[in-house]
């Protein structure tokens, strides 16, 4: 009678997440394992990229990009200013200067993202996007990065590449090809943005 209620609360919890819709993950085998190995030895000398995909096929799930905090995101275009608080930033010339014409709230995390992707640069959680207005993983409706998105060094690249770059996404992205008018007038500016300092 004692396993009969031992097993009896396992069983009720099991048809309740069922019941649920809880998603289960499937249960790894000896074997599935050692075939991943085999794949990942035989691939050659292991990089980082290929551990951690080896770590999220054990886990069941891609790992969650870890998502920046309200004070992580002041601290960080804070800092691009020289300013240690919003107070500072809020009194800072360089700061005032940039934000020229513009308001700017500094009230909500949606005021301090846009800030930290236009002076800090994109958050890690936003830099595998897929979709028909990213580009090279991020956004260009969200993030201003012509670097990133025309996939050039600024140390390195001349005018007839970064025009050359625009000619390549223009083929993929112009709206008489299928493209949305949005990403391609966002390349216009970021190829125009590039050439003037060249």
């Amino acid at each position: 009678m004692s396993s009969r209620s031992a097993s009896s609360p396992s069983t009720t919890t099991g048809a309740a997440k069922s019941a649920a819709g809880t998603a289960t993950r499937k249960k790894l085998d000896l074997a599935a394992v050692q075939q991943r190995i085999g794949e990942l030895l035989a691939a050659g000398p292991a990089d980082a990229a290929a551990l951690l995909a080896f770590a999220e096929f054990i886990h069941g799930k891609p790992f969650p990009q870890p998502v920046l905090t309200l004070m992580q995101l002041k601290t960080a275009v804070c800092g691009v200013f020289g300013c240690k608080n919003t107070t500072e930033l809020r009194q800072s010339s360089e700061f005032n200067l940039a934000m020229a014409g513009r308001s700017v709230d500094l009230k909500t995390k949606a005021d301090w993202q846009k800030l930290y992707r236009e002076w800090v640069g994109v958050p890690q959680a936003e830099r595998q996007r897929t979709g028909a207005t990213c580009i090279n993983g991020i956004d260009v409706l969200e993030n201003f990065r012509p670097w990133h998105v025309f996939g050039l060094e600024p140390a390195t690249a001349t005018a007839n590449d970064i025009k050359e770059a625009f000619r390549h996404l223009a083929k993929e992205h112009h709206p008489d090809m299928g493209g949305d008018p949005r990403v391609m007038e966002r390349l216009q500016k970021m190829r125009d943005s590039l050439l003037a300092f060249r």
